[in-house]
């Protein structure tokens, strides 16, 4: 099956939604189907078309998450898999899209005019949030089904009434909607046929954690009350601290400790026990190391992104800074209490795989497996 995602950012750009959908198209690959990827060329040297992540397929991977072990992070470089069998690969093909608003959506339209075979040729056309890219060809092809992911802004609130009326219509002219979390249906005001959030690679966690190691993994921006963690670093005392992550506050965060970048943050789960993280993506990967994890949150879009999830009993959410310095410290202190928590979060996140995700695709599209 020919199937052709449209995303406004993939590889090489880091973020969750850019994961999300490389994992996704890693296993459609090995699947036997044919992914291609349409995305910005959000950096002039990139190339306007590419192969990416080629691997050969397996057959031991035809039956779970076994995946996970042999393709690199989406946060790293990817591999070549030599093994038998036939090959496989991700096409990505890019476009200029000026940052003038009308401007750069009359040039997208147009490129998807110019390029009208890929849609012509694909018998899926899944959109992740840019909806807006598809409206003229909606018309043009009424017959052919076109499904969308929507990922959300869980940082801008209150939420611009363009983005709600996006995602409005492009829910209605949808044939079938996947939206990452329960927030998104409440807030955009939408319904959606399958709700979920996330996945994680089955990692292996190591023993022997540094109790003194405190991790933050995410954006460093101020939309996503990154100020109410620089104060509970401030005040914590007698920890290494340490992000992973790059945005408009990466200055400021050099104050409470060492900044990295987006980086893997893989060897650092590894090593922190305390991770505090921002986005669903770095919950579940620090939940599959067996961290313990923090988030903060400013407003009510926020608290109903952390809470409105099956996972809120395993991290610690405060809209308060002193109220997570607080519990930082009781279980800091209570190690039986911070292992329970731990070991209920593990537990739970090792059934989250993103294989199950596939599945979920599938559901959606009606397409049997």
């Amino acid at each position: 099956m020919k199937i052709l995602f449209l995303s406004r950012l993939f590889y090489p750009h880091i973020g969750g939604i850019e994961t999300h959908l490389e994992e996704i198209s890693k296993r459609l690959i090995t699947k036997g189907h044919k992914v291609t990827i349409v995305t910005t060329k959000h950096d002039e040297s990139l190339s306007d078309s590419e192969i990416y992540n080629s691997i050969q397929e397996n057959p031991a991977l035809q039956g779970g998450d076994e995946l996970n072990a042999d393709m690199s992070s989406s946060l790293g470089k990817p591999r070549l898999l030599r093994r038998g069998g036939r090959h496989k690969k991700i096409v990505i093909r890019r476009f200029v899209q000026p940052e003038v608003k009308v401007y750069g959506i009359l040039k997208t339209w147009l490129w998807f005019y110019k390029n009208i075979s890929l849609i012509k040729e694909s018998e899926i056309i899944h959109v992740h949030d840019v909806f807006i890219w598809y409206w003229p060809f909606r018309i043009l092809f009424p017959k052919k089904k076109v499904y969308t992911t929507f990922h959300g802004r869980w940082g801008k609130y209150p939420i611009p009434l363009k983005d709600i009326i996006q995602k409005r219509i492009g829910a209605r002219f949808s044939d079938g909607v996947m939206t990452i979390g329960e927030y998104i249906n409440k807030y955009y005001g939408i319904r959606s046929d399958i709700v979920t959030y996330g996945a994680a690679n089955r990692f292996r966690p190591k023993a022997g954690k540094d109790p003194k190691l405190v991790l933050y993994v995410g954006r460093l921006d101020r939309d996503i009350a990154l100020s109410l963690i620089f104060e509970v670093f401030r005040q914590i005392k007698g920890y290494k601290k340490e992000f992973c992550g790059d945005g408009e506050l990466k200055k400021e965060a050099y104050i409470y400790g060492k900044v990295h970048g987006f980086v893997n943050p893989e060897p650092f789960y590894q090593k922190a026990k305390y991770c505090f993280a921002s986005g669903y993506l770095t919950i579940f990967e620090a939940l599959a190391h067996k961290c313990l994890v923090f988030v903060a949150y400013a407003n009510p879009l926020q608290k109903d992104y952390y809470l409105l999830t099956p996972f809120k009993n395993f991290i610690i959410c405060s809209p308060n800074s002193q109220d997570l310095l607080t519990k930082f410290i009781y279980y800091s202190k209570h190690h039986a209490a911070a292992e329970k928590k731990i070991e209920a979060g593990y537990r739970w996140v090792k059934d989250q795989t993103w294989e199950k995700m596939v599945n979920n695709y599938y559901k959606l599209w009606g397409e049997i497996k």
